[in-house]
């Protein structure tokens, strides 16, 4: 018998948890267009952070115990306060005692959600550093995952 996840943790229907990447979009300044508090979409503030830093590679001083390949993954740009991409976690390493993700972003869904950004006040919870979606916002991040694919 497969053990369980953690109830309401599953996005997109493949029976894995969800997880919420906090990204301060104000570490990645030097290649911040000016407005980019301001935009209504964050696609400048996405490629913006690939530009400072390998965008499929994050540290993680939380979640690597239990975080998993194939667990959903969501960029929450903090200073903004919104969902700006989705992908799914392809690995856990590590290196000299530090935690790495690495995550294979869907570029498709996350180009959608960067014109659309979903805003926290959608899903209520304010992730403070990598954490599991709770199960009201794993519910609203399956619906919008869903409606990314059309």
């Amino acid at each position: 018998m497969t053990p369980r996840r953690p109830s309401g943790q599953d996005p997109t229907g493949t029976g894995e948890t969800a997880w919420l990447l906090p990204i301060d979009p104000a570490a990645h300044a030097e290649h911040q267009p000016r407005d980019w508090r301001e935009r209504k979409e964050a696609t400048a503030v996405w490629e913006a952070i690939g530009r400072s830093q390998p965008i499929d590679r994050w540290c993680l001083r939380t979640g690597f115990r239990t975080m998993r390949p194939g667990d959903a993954i969501w960029a929450y740009l903090s200073r903004r306060q919104e969902l700006c991409a989705v992908g799914v976690v392809r690995e856990l390493s590590e290196v000299d005692g530090s935690w790495f993700v690495h995550v294979d972003w869907d570029d498709a869904r996350t180009a959608r959600l960067c014109r659309d950004p979903l805003p926290r006040e959608h899903f209520g919870q304010v992730p403070m550093s990598v954490c599991r979606a709770n199960p009201r916002t794993a519910a609203v991040l399956a619906t919008r995952y869903e409606q990314l694919a059309r």
